[in-house]
């Protein structure tokens, strides 16, 4: 046990604090024997290379998207009592010295404390991938085990190619073919820490090593052992990965092939149809209802730190204290809240309704209910179905769903043949006939489409309607889709306010790389930012 737990140790406490750990990562080391079998490479991998606290690292981005807007927390202006709300907390002393995120809200040229996390952890993660993934040549398994050893070889090439596509998407330019000579991100592959001087990578070099580790997951994948444990990525999950990556790379064949392939194996769509209405936006564990719950089989791999009662990072999530915070945006143009037309149920199921707006006296008497009219995303409760505890099924934060597949399937048929395609609408049909009232849905046609560029526009509507608050989905997917205006209020008192906009195409969509980066690599370049003033 002395070998592992000495690098396991190493993973734990030698990232970028310095050169101390590198010796226990080589082979030549005096006290540590790398270890040499699968069955001491797979909990290493599970501990160190996943990313086990994703949501609290990546929440802060919807504060970057259109998702989140800034404004009073209580009452509406139209209640009734509005008036006397607004009179008696107008005055307080300073709302906005508690609320986080302001620098991020308003795309500063730097907010270090949140972006730096994001950085580490992700390198973290990747030096765990890429310890297992030097050792594959020489690592011991019995024929018998041949399943696990590939198994453990797909999570290990997934997990880093799925962190160096968060990592480009987030800290450089969109993929374009223009674009693949610009910088990309610092690309380690080596098993131990690197601390000497390293320049970026091109997005070209970075989606090369990327397409490469897909493919090998893939490979590995099709003569993997899985376990049935959905923390773990299995071969199918890898096939949802493939087709993210590919689309983002604008390789519509490949998303096809591989979204296929996966539809192939989890064409599960839960239909909101099929729950009990008042369960929809409820989020008590005893009656609630969540998309992320166990009973969804949409679910093919669950990540990113453990449930609790509120979790959506720096979105407000009570009325009581009042004052000013974020919300999900309802009231500016373009509101996500908004994009929900009537009879869709996701509206229901993918928020809870939860500040009050004209009916009723005391909020917290019983007897005279509040009517609600703002939104707070509960598409995350982990509720077990039967009652029972299984470790291996149980929801984390983040999961991958079927339901982006069809997302990606349908749009690259589009783009491919820019035009408006069977296979596009039956995809999109095959989703929203689960998540429309079934007495008001109809089918889309190709009528209710006047281009392909049309659907294309309605497909990217729905991935913001579908996918909202899942990882920073919503944070990639505008700068591939772009990189648009957005514009945020920001509020420095309870009745003035300020306005960013962020211009389409700004530098502003590419994150600045960390301090945690820039003060130890003498090689790497930061991105450049600009200043934006308020209007």
């Amino acid at each position: 046990m002395k070998k592992t737990t000495r690098l396991y140790a190493c993973l734990l406490g030698g990232m970028f604090l310095g050169a101390g750990c590198n010796d226990f990562l080589k082979e030549d080391s005096g006290d540590l024997l790398i270890p040499g079998k699968v069955e001491e490479y797979a909990p290493m991998l599970y501990k160190e290379g996943y990313p086990m606290d994703f949501y609290n690292e990546v929440a802060w981005f919807n504060l970057m998207t259109d998702d989140v807007e800034m404004g009073h927390l209580e009452l509406d202006p139209e209640d009734e009592e509005y008036e006397n709300w607004e009179k008696s907390t107008k005055n307080f002393s300073d709302f906005t010295t508690m609320v986080d995120g302001g620098e991020v809200y308003q795309w500063k040229d730097r907010f270090d404390g949140h972006s730096d996390r994001f950085w580490e952890s992700r390198y973290q993660n990747i030096l765990a991938c890429n310890t297992v993934i030097d050792a594959l040549p020489q690592m011991e398994y019995v024929k018998a085990d041949s399943g696990k050893y590939h198994f453990l070889a797909s999570q290990a090439y997934a997990l880093r190619a799925y962190y160096y596509w968060c990592l480009v998407n987030t800290y450089a330019l969109p993929w374009t073919a223009g674009n693949l000579e610009k910088p990309g991100v610092v690309v380690r592959t080596q098993p131990q820490i690197d601390i000497s001087a390293r320049r970026r990578s091109t997005i070209g070099e970075v989606y090369r090593l990327i397409n490469e580790d897909i493919a090998e997951a893939e490979k590995h994948g099709n003569v993997a052992a899985f376990d049935g444990n959905i923390h773990r990525i299995s071969p199918t999950a890898v096939l949802l990965l493939a087709s993210r990556i590919a689309l983002f790379q604008e390789n519509w064949d490949e998303v096809i092939r591989t979204g296929e392939l996966f539809l192939e194996q989890n064409p599960a769509v839960l239909d909101l149809n099929a729950q009990k209405a008042e369960a929809l936006g409820e989020d008590s564990d005893e009656k609630g209802f969540a998309i992320m719950s166990r009973g969804n089989k949409e679910v093919v791999f669950t990540f990113g730190g453990k449930t609790s009662t509120y979790h959506y990072g720096n979105l407000s999530n009570s009325a009581y204290w009042g004052g000013l915070g974020f919300r999900t945006s309802h009231s500016v143009e373009g509101a996500l809240t908004e994009a929900y037309e009537e009879g869709d149920l996701r509206k229901k199921a993918y928020f809870k309704q939860d500040i009050p707006a004209k009916e009723g006296e005391n909020w917290w008497d019983p007897s005279t209910p509040y009517t609600y009219k703002y939104y707070y995303p509960v598409k995350y409760r982990g509720i077990p179905r039967d009652g029972v505890e299984k470790p291996a099924e149980k929801l984390l934060h983040e999961n991958w769903r079927s339901v982006e597949v069809l997302l990606n399937v349908a749009e690259a048929y589009t783009r491919k043949y820019n035009a408006v395609t069977n296979e596009a609408l039956s995809l999109l049909n095959r989703l929203l006939r689960c998540r429309w009232e079934k007495s008001v849905f109809v089918e889309k046609t190709a009528a209710d489409f006047g281009s392909g560029d049309a659907l294309v526009k309605f497909i990217w509507e729905e991935r913001r309607r579908e996918l909202c608050f899942e990882e920073a989905m919503r944070f990639w997917d505008l700068k591939r889709q772009g990189m648009p205006e957005l514009k945020h209020r920001w509020y420095s008192s309870w009745d003035a306010f300020e306005t960013y906009t962020l211009k389409e195409g700004s530098p502003n969509y590419v994150l600045p790389i960390p301090r945690s980066e820039l003060d130890y690599n003498g090689g790497c370049t930061d991105n450049a930012r600009e200043l934006i003033l308020p209007e």
